[in-house]
């Protein structure tokens, strides 16, 4: 696949600018969702505090490939998959949350997160019929309800 050669490139470049060592694997089982991760032993500041780094090297490296590509490829950038490990680890906390807001029977709130984290929270949660997630606030302090629900739906008009 060109786009994986191009991004594949690109990163190792940038990396080297930056000066920084690891190497670049790229997953692209996914059409839509082309995966690259860097392997170094140097990820605490390519990632940064919560991820903050590693988001603007992923908004660099885009830049960088689409300049170079002539189009725009979209992937998601990781490093020693903390990406990776950080989604499972949001998943884990939406059903536990669920659980505790269904069984307390009450609205719980989570801490502030970066739309895609909340993403992950709201699609966990997309299938359990009992759970409402709803995002609240204004960035960069903006978060997720996660309520049980307790109303019944009649025709579109909600009772309680």
């Amino acid at each position: 696949m060109k786009e994986a050669e191009v991004i594949k490139e690109t990163i190792g470049q940038l990396l080297k600018l930056i000066d920084f060592q690891g190497g670049v694997d790229i997953d692209c089982s996914d059409e839509n969702n082309i995966l690259v991760n860097i392997q170094t032993e140097q990820a605490g500041f390519l990632i940064g505090q919560a991820g903050a780094n590693l988001n603007a090297l992923q908004h660099l490296a885009r830049i960088l490939v689409s300049k170079k590509n002539g189009q725009p490829i979209r992937f998601i950038l990781d490093v020693n998959n903390y990406r990776k490990n950080r989604l499972e680890l949001l998943r884990e906390l939406a059903k536990d949350i669920a659980k505790q807001a269904l069984s307390k029977k009450v609205s719980l709130v989570l801490h502030p997160m970066p739309a895609y984290e909340r993403r992950i929270i709201h699609l966990a949660l997309a299938d359990e019929p009992e759970i409402n997630t709803q995002s609240t606030g204004q960035e960069p302090r903006r978060r997720i309800v996660v309520k049980p629900v307790m109303v019944t739906e009649i025709k579109g008009q909600s009772l309680k």
